[in-house]
């Protein structure tokens, strides 16, 4: 080709379609174009209309590139000229690209300018990333060590064990003042919604029918897989035997704190949650008397969030070593005896909005197929990130023009669901500590069953909603009730399993409220 105008003008055609065809950034597309336009006309000032070129459009090695190539003395089009229209500012500021790359050589007799986009690699998405990867070397390390010595893995259970220990620590001493201040400010936050109208009041007490009705399903889900519930009660709380009376009565004493600090120094997560929720309460009552310390509380939950951000970066430390513990003190069938966690989830998370389904379908006549399709793009989003937050936009929008909810309402209900109806959460950890019991070979009895459900519920909301958030309010939990610590690498191997669809659940139960709640008042 000649260096024409009319040339010039269908060879950027041609490159900037080339581009297009393999999805190159906007941004880079132009910014090559633009420059190469430039170049062109430079050179057809310099050596003629008549001097020819040659285009070549290719991938190399899946990466786009063009070449320009015109034969001549060494001139460089990228380099500034006196009576070019492109200042030398301008022409700097088009070689600082993003990705593209534009690149002049003098070879073989020829001018030649190259312009490609580097291949863009797409990070691999691992379902669980870290923890996965954690787990994944836990079991190779541990198959490695199962071929030396029993002493030989003696002594590395020796060393792991201080360290484990030292690391659950730090992270329990951050989530203890994190759950206090977590619970504090959810009680605060009621105060606006109560005081809206009388819908605020109604929707908490949906909000706890919900939970009610999960914590049901999951425990008799929960006793299927795991019978650790004693739940007779000869001998526990009809029983006239005074030694197990005083048991009982002095349990429920025990969950009034003495003071104030002994419950922090112990670590005794009952006593700090009634100290929170009389704490939460005291400053509702109050009100705007005490609005600056609702204040500082608000602040300090930002503080111990970022405090407990920064340990739970140990938590793929801790599940590798907790595995290779549990692999190497116990054995494989511990291992995987995982299964019974993954399914009792998946049936609880079928349960649940099974019977959601069927209630708006019986009483609204909706019909499910519809209702479900509908909602099926939020679900979607949640499902492929992981995240009901991701999906939050996009369900309030569906609730809003699909299903026909006054706006006000969704935008009050659904916010206020993820913080204060943790459904997911709420199931997960109910199983979890069924587990837990099992494998540490301990009964619960009726009233402990009942702190298990009271206790679940409120870390279900004060769970941090950050990679890592379940196994640290499980470490506190497990402490609670004396329960071995080695199940927790097995519970957050379980858990990779289940957080993609746990948020698919959580919005087709909310859905079916809220669709309830808007047709019924």
């Amino acid at each position: 080709m000649k260096l024409s105008n009319k040339n010039i003008v269908e060879v950027m055609e041609t490159v900037e379609k080339f581009f297009e065809s393999v999805n190159a950034p906007h941004k880079d597309k132009l910014k090559i174009c633009l420059l190469l336009e430039e170049a062109l006309l430079r050179y057809q000032e310099k050596f003629g209309e008549e001097q020819e070129f040659q285009l070549v459009t290719k991938k190399w090695l899946g990466t786009p590139r063009i070449s320009i190539k015109i034969k001549g003395k060494p001139f460089n089009p990228l380099e500034d000229s006196d009576d070019s229209i492109f200042s030398e500012d301008i022409m700097n500021n088009l070689l600082n690209y993003e990705k593209a790359r534009v690149i002049y050589r003098y070879e073989g007799g020829s001018n030649e300018l190259r312009a490609f986009t580097p291949l863009e690699i797409k990070n691999l998405k691992i379902p669980g990333g870290s923890n996965t990867i954690s787990i994944l070397l836990a079991i190779i390390f541990t198959l490695i060590m199962k071929n030396f010595s029993p002493e030989v893995q003696n002594l590395i259970v020796n060393i792991i064990t201080p360290v484990l220990n030292t690391l659950l620590g730090a992270i329990i001493a951050v989530n203890i003042p994190f759950v206090f201040v977590s619970i504090v400010a959810s009680i605060c936050a009621m105060e606006n919604m109560v005081t809206l109208n009388a819908i605020g009041m109604t929707v908490l007490l949906r909000f706890a029918k919900i939970l009610l009705l999960i914590v049901v399903v999951t425990i008799f889900v929960s006793s299927i897989f795991f019978p650790i519930v004693d739940f007779s009660f000869e001998g526990k709380i009809l029983s006239a035997n005074m030694e197990e009376t005083a048991k009982i009565f002095n349990l429920i004493l025990s969950i009034m704190p003495q003071n104030i600090i002994e419950p922090f120094l112990k670590g005794n997560i009952l006593q700090i949650v009634v100290l929170a929720l009389l704490t939460g309460v005291c400053i509702t009552i109050l009100g705007d008397r005490v609005s600056d310390l609702k204040k500082v509380i608000v602040d300090s939950k930002q503080i111990v969030f970022k405090m407990l951000s920064i340990t739970l970066k140990l938590i793929p430390v801790v599940i590798f070593l907790s595995m290779v513990k549990t692999l190497l003190v116990y054995s494989f069938d511990e291992f995987f005896a995982l299964w019974k966690i993954i399914v009792a989830n998946y049936l609880s998370f079928f349960i649940v909005p099974a019977a959601m389904l069927l209630r708006i379908s019986i009483k609204h006549g909706v019909k499910i197929s519809d209702f479900l399709r509908k909602i099926y793009p939020a679900c979607l989003i949640t499902f492929t990130t992981g995240s009901g937050s991701a999906s939050m936009p996009k369900n309030l929008e569906i609730c809003k023009r699909e299903l026909h909810i006054k706006e006000n309402l969704c935008d009050f209900y659904i916010p206020l669901s993820h913080a204060l109806c943790p459904i997911p959460s709420t199931i997960g950890i109910i199983i979890f500590i069924f587990f837990s019991a099992e494998f540490s070979g301990v009964e619960i009895t009726i009233l402990q069953l009942i702190i298990v459900a009271l206790l679940s519920i409120q870390f279900a909301i004060a769970t941090p909603p950050e990679n890592g958030g379940i196994i640290a309010t499980m470490t506190l939990l497990l402490t609670q009730f004396g329960f071995s610590m080695d199940s927790l690498g097995l519970i957050m191997a379980s858990s990779i399993f289940i957080v993609n669809i746990s948020g698919v659940v959580g919005i087709i139960v909310r859905d079916c409220d809220l669709y309830d709640l808007s047709r019924t008042n």
